[in-house]
């Protein structure tokens, strides 16, 4: 089965016209921002930010829905708020993008020691995080020298931005879905570290539960852990007040022993599902809720 080409079903018009005129714009912005000093570029992108999330009607009832779903205390008036700070937050973690080396410089690291230590022990193994914060900010330089994690990423459908916006990563570029699968194996057997984002929709995954409703969870990365006893590393980083990310690292999730294999990667995802479940809750605002995470039936 091939991958994923990025443009490969485009029709004329949208490969060799529109794409290009949404890749432009996309790097005028990025070009702006990083023209502006960082906090600047902050300030304008979550103003770029709140004006898209007063237009994107259809994303706002998407973010909404998500919101009742994982907050049913609150009010509706409470829900829309987290969901304009999150339109805010997304677009000043866009203004970051240019500024990666001055946001990484300024961040501050907690229990990196737990990845640090993975990495001594030279089996390579998963660094998982979530759409939450930034999840672009790399810790390559912080663990020890050579150190990169291989990404895990779905190729954007538009190959202009695909080739903006994924260009600019360091080591090996995994696309998302089964024929990620070999170049993972190859990844882990030479005791590398893959990074993965698992809080999206997977149609091939397993159905388990994420705020109390049945969840399409992808379970490939517990079941490379548990075939090549690699560890699976949860790492969330969060902005802070005053701007700067917290960047936290968590013990390797526990591997369960003498249980059958889908037994074990429900186990290990339903872990991973909790986490999320806890790190949305401490910061809400944070988190990307425009994504269909749940059955499609719930969207029409």
């Amino acid at each position: 089965m091939k991958g994923h080409i990025p443009g490969l079903k485009r029709n004329f018009f949208k490969r060799f016209i529109t794409d290009p005129i949404e890749g432009i714009t996309v790097g005028l912005i990025l070009l702006i921002f990083m023209i502006l000093p960082l906090r600047a570029a902050e300030k304008t992108g979550a103003c770029l930010g709140a004006f898209v999330g007063l237009v994107a009607r259809r994303r706002n009832r998407i973010g909404l829905l998500n919101l009742r779903i994982a907050f049913p205390e609150k009010t509706e008036k409470e829900r829309k708020k987290i969901l304009r700070d999150m339109w805010k937050h997304f677009g000043r973690l866009i203004a970051d993008l240019p500024h990666n080396r001055q946001v990484l410089k300024e961040a501050s690291f907690k229990d990196v020691k737990y990845l640090r230590e993975a990495y001594a022990a030279g089996k390579g193994g998963f660094v998982c995080s979530a759409h939450i914060g930034n999840w672009e900010l790399s810790v390559a330089k912080q663990i020890a020298p050579g150190f990169v994690m291989n990404p895990v990423y779905r190729p954007a459908n538009n190959w202009f931005l695909d080739k903006l916006l994924f260009s600019r990563r360091k080591g090996v570029k995994i696309p998302k879905g089964r024929t990620g699968a070999r170049l993972m194996i190859e990844t882990l057997k030479q005791g590398k570290f893959i990074s993965i984002l698992c809080d999206q929709k997977f149609r091939e995954g397993m159905t388990l539960s994420l705020f109390g409703m049945p969840a399409q969870t992808a379970t490939a990365m517990a079941t490379l852990a548990l075939k090549m006893n690699v560890p699976i590393i949860m790492v969330k980083a969060i902005q802070q007040t005053d701007g700067h990310y917290l960047l936290t690292v968590y013990p390797p999730i526990p591997i369960p022993i003498g249980l059958a294999r889908a037994e074990a990667e429900k186990q290990i995802m339903t872990t991973v599902n909790q986490m999320y479940e806890q790190w949305i809750r401490e910061n809400p605002e944070q988190w990307l809720w425009i994504h269909r995470r749940f059955d499609k039936h719930l969207y029409k």
